[in-house]
């Protein structure tokens, strides 16, 4: 019918578990046996909004990468089975690369900039810097044998587009 998560969300750990994770007030107070016996505090209702949604971000954003253009930098990322681009300095709208079109990119409505989405693209910008997955966009346009794991190939498309977005 919907995409209900099963279970209940644990307000201190921020994860969706099995109703058997939670003992007899648990389940109300929103607290798992593991946060409970290792006397974990439950947050505020306003940060645990925060904290679900930074958490779903942080999961739902992969496959990023850092690409180095003369013009500025990019960063590269999947969200949803979605492709998006911003400036590495986050100034800029967010981009999603639609293939079929004739114009390639269009500015995102499904993420809107907010602070948490902010924070989770801050985050993996330079978790991607630290992991080394940066491109150099002179090398990408003379080296048909660049050396990047299958699940960023997919942003060479978005890469070689890149006239579209100018």
């Amino acid at each position: 019918m919907g995409n209900k998560k099963r279970g209940h969300y644990c307000l201190a750990c921020g994860d969706y578990l099995a109703n058997e994770k939670f003992g007899g007030t648990g389940h109300g107070k929103h607290l798992c046996k593991d946060c409970k016996r290792k006397g974990r505090k439950v947050y505020s209702e306003s940060n645990s909004d925060y904290d679900r949604e930074l958490h779903r971000l942080s999961k739902a954003i992969r496959n990023c990468m850092i690409l180095y253009t003369e013009d500025g930098n990019f960063f590269l990322f999947e969200y949803q089975r979605s492709r998006y681009i911003i400036r590495n300095d986050f100034d800029s709208d967010i981009f999603v690369y639609q293939e079929k079109t004739e114009q390639k990119f269009f500015i995102s409505e499904a993420l809107q900039k907010n602070k948490v989405l902010m924070e989770v693209l801050y985050k993996k910008y330079y978790d991607t810097m630290e992991n080394g997955y940066t491109l150099d966009y002179e090398e990408v346009l003379e080296d048909g044998s660049l050396k990047i794991s299958k699940k960023r190939r997919q942003h060479l498309d978005v890469i070689l587009s890149l006239q579209h977005l100018r």
